[in-house]
C-alpha cells in the first residue's frame, strides 16, 4: 500500500504558538470573532496552500488583528507578523515550521462590520506532511 502523508494542521499550531507568544497582548487568539469583541483580537485563518513535493507542504495563514485604536492595533499585527516569522526552523505549538515568509506584509485594513481598527498580514509557512 502506498504511504499516505497528510498536510498538518497548520492553523491550530499557529494559534496556539501565538497565543504563547502574544500573552497579554491579545485578548483573544482564534479562528472566529465572538459576538462581543474583546479590546485586543487576533483571528488566523487557513487561507491557501499547496503541496510543493513528496515532503513539503505550505500553509497560507491570514492573521487579522483588532485593538481599540489604530497604534495598539498596528502593534498587535506587528508583533504577530514578527512572530510568525520566528517560527522559521523551529517547532511553533508541535509542528516544526521549516521556513516562513511574507506573502502580503501588515496593513491598515479596516472593517466594515466592527467599529475598531484593523490591521492584517498574510503569511506562508513550509511544513513537512506526515504519515497516517
Amino acid at each position: 500500500m502506498t504511504e499516505v502523508l497528510v498536510t498538518p494542521d497548520a492553523l491550530v499550531a499557529a494559534i496556539n504558538y501565538l497565543r504563547t507568544g502574544l500573552g497579554v497582548l491579545a485578548d483573544r487568539v482564534a479562528t472566529s470573532v465572538p459576538p462581543v469583541m474583546p479590546n485586543n483580537m487576533v483571528k488566523v485563518s487557513l487561507t491557501g496552500g499547496s503541496r510543493t513535493g513528496i515532503v513539503s507542504d505550505t500553509a497560507q495563514l491570514t492573521v487579522e488583528c483588532w485593538s481599540s485604536n489604530d497604534p495598539t492595533a498596528s502593534l498587535l499585527a506587528r508583533t504577530a507578523h514578527a512572530y510568525m516569522l520566528a517560527a522559521a526552523g523551529v517547532e511553533a505549538a508541535g509542528l516544526f515550521v521549516r521556513k516562513a515568509e511574507t506573502v502580503g506584509g501588515v496593513q491598515d485594513f479596516p472593517d466594515p462590520d466592527i467599529d475598531k481598527p484593523r490591521y492584517q498580514f498574510t503569511v506562508r509557512w513550509h511544513v513537512r506532511p506526515a504519515a497516517i
